[in-house]
């Protein structure tokens, strides 16, 4: 998986994103924090003057007035601390549904130009699941850690500078033991980030195994096969692995924590007892010495359990940035969000390959190698081959999913890399093997072949011609019918009724070339005979490319290619390639006719 470091998503990047997304929400916690973050010194401030003033009315008479500002002090933060975790946990739920709708659009639209390889790479997907996978609460939880972190150092820093006032060896005694614990606890948290992407990477593996125990599409199978117990052993067994990882990310968060609090209590004994000599000769007042005591016990509490959490999340979230980084400057697909664009008159000619060479990225064997043939723009062609022969990497090179081939492709004479990729799609329709059944309306899954195109004639058109008229019929509310189990109220076709709605959107998107890649290979060869005859009859005005590896339907082709070891072999009429003695079609042929004749 390559990556493109056009720029590096860091943790200032990170913080000024949140403020543009979020602004409200972000200003909201890091004013918070920041008011946590001085409260400590302005409660021992307050405290050693309400000390100081009730001393010295000592023999006298205290009057309210005279401690009455230190403790309006005192009264106002125990308010605030009481008031704000109740509207922060406001702030929370808001800010992740603000976040949930503007991170998935964005990510969406990052994958949706994203350059094809990235999509059948398993480490890109592996990546873009952990980024993606509930991108708002990663956000979220990390800006609330980088702001715990401003606040713990502020904090830090604040207390500091009072007890350097009164004792440098104090101040220099909480540095000494400060600066090692915050590095110690960033690198735990580096390393629980490791340990982390391989925990979200089995859970996505047992989410997977979860949908196959589950999932309707499955059911059938389940069914039948039994294999429910199996698979159920193996999710049990990733679930098992990924909690032993968590589990060792909790030890050792909880062990830095501990050890981390032993330390500091430590160092609070210590520093209150060096602060003993600078009270007694009166460098610091009695109530100072009582505030500061109070401010370093809170600092030790609150660093015992947050100074582990907040660097080892600080870590964690530049970790996680780094792979945000990289998700971002994954390559694009120049115009892959463009509307299609229509060439005026456009007629297909000829369609060219010239000694192409392709490889999938990451893989040293060509599956195409010297490639090599002309289709003319007045036939129609079936393209086969034994399973690996490299037909559909045919196609998905012809439609522009692939640029880094070598050789030339040409259309009507002209390179492939010169036509706008918004022209490719206008120029293209395929149904591919795995073409997609739309949780939609049974007329939506007709438009989706063309969303700029709203004609109802067409569609009654395209809707006879493929004889689904009776099956609309059937559906309950006709062609407006939802298909798939998504709806309380959906219905389920066949695999057949399938098969030529997918079809039918490649005749409703009036594309001047058409590409079926094996979308019926569910079917038995019967079947699929059928289902292409159906198709040349209906389609003949139309340049097509059949590709299969069963040759009952390549026979209606006007010419048929056959590739084999990434090029092509032979190419001639079914009736000359079986007179070609020893040749590959024929033997292929003579190996299924049985499946053919009644």
């Amino acid at each position: 998986m390559k990556s493109l470091e056009k720029s590096k998503y860091n943790i200032f990047v990170f913080m000024r994103d949140m403020i543009r997304m979020i602004p409200f929400h972000a200003g909201y916690l890091l004013f918070v924090a920041v008011m946590n973050a001085f409260l400590p010194t302005v409660q021992t401030l307050a405290i050693a003057e309400f000390v100081n003033r009730v001393e010295g009315t000592y023999g006298g008479v205290l009057k309210v007035h005279m401690v009455l500002i230190p403790l309006i002090i005192l009264l106002g933060i125990v308010i605030f601390k009481q008031m704000i975790p109740s509207v922060t946990n406001l702030i929370h739920v808001s800010a992740q549904n603000h976040l949930k709708t503007v991170l998935r659009n964005r990510f969406m639209k990052k994958q949706a130009v994203l350059q094809y390889r990235y999509i059948e790479d398993s480490e890109s997907c592996a990546l873009i699941y952990r980024v993606c996978e509930k991108a708002e609460n990663r956000f979220w939880t990390g800006y609330r850690t980088v702001c715990n972190g401003i606040e713990l150092v502020i904090k830090c820093v604040a207390l500091i500078s009072i007890v350097m006032q009164a004792s440098i060896l104090s101040g220099a005694a909480i540095l000494l033991v400060s600066v090692p614990l915050f590095y110690l606890a960033h690198q735990t948290g580096k390393q629980n980030y490791a340990l982390q992407k391989d925990a979200v990477e089995i859970k996505r593996r047992y989410n997977y195994l979860s949908t196959i125990l589950s999932d309707r599409d499955h059911a059938k199978e389940r069914t039948i096969f039994g294999y429910s117990k199996h698979i159920a052993k193996e999710y049990d067994s990733l679930c098992d692995y990924a909690n032993q990882k968590e589990a060792a990310i909790e030890k050792k968060r909880y062990a830095n924590m501990k050890s981390g609090s032993l330390t500091m209590v430590m160092l609070a004994v210590i520093i209150m007892l060096l602060l003993l000599p600078a009270l007694s000769n009166g460098n610091i007042s009695n109530g100072l010495y009582v505030g500061l005591v109070t401010s370093i016990l809170n600092l030790v509490q609150g660093m015992s359990w947050n100074l582990a959490g907040v660097m080892q999340g600080l870590a964690d979230i530049n970790a996680y940035l780094n792979d945000v980084s990289v998700f971002l400057n994954m390559e694009e697909k120049a115009d892959a969000d463009v509307e299609p664009i229509k060439i005026p008159g456009f007629q297909v000619e000829t369609i060219e390959f010239r000694n192409v060479y392709f490889r999938y990225p990451g893989r040293e064997e060509y599956v195409l190698k010297d490639c090599s043939f002309v289709l003319q723009g007045n036939k129609c062609y079936a393209i086969v081959g034994k399973n690996g022969a490299g037909k559909s990497t045919l196609t998905k090179l012809l439609t522009g999913l692939y640029e880094d081939y070598e050789g030339q492709i040409l259309i009507n004479g002209k390179n492939l890399r010169e036509y706008q990729y918004g022209e490719l799609k206008w120029m293209f329709s395929v149904v591919f093997q795995d073409f997609v059944r739309y949780a939609l309306s049974f007329r939506d899954n007709i438009f989706v072949g063309n969303v700029n195109e709203n004609n109802g004639q067409l569609l009654e058109r395209v809707i006879e011609k493929l004889e689904l008229e009776s099956c609309v019929q059937e559906l309950p509310c006709g062609i407006d019918s939802r298909l798939g189990k998504l709806e309380k109220d959906g219905v389920d076709l066949s695999g057949g009724q399938w098969q030529k709605l997918a079809i039918a959107r490649l005749l409703y998107s009036e594309a001047p070339i058409n590409i079926l890649d094996e979308p019926t290979a569910a079917l038995d060869p019967k079947g699929e005979a059928k289902v292409y005859k159906m198709f040349w009859q209906v389609n003949e005005e139309k340049f097509t490319i059949l590709i299969t590896h069963r040759l009952g339907a390549a026979r209606m082709a006007d010419e048929i290619l056959v590739l084999d070891q990434g090029r092509v072999m032979e190419q001639g009429t079914h009736k000359a390639l079986l007179e070609l003695e020893n040749g590959l079609y024929k033997e292929m042929f003579d190996s299924q006719r049985c499946w053919y004749e009644a």
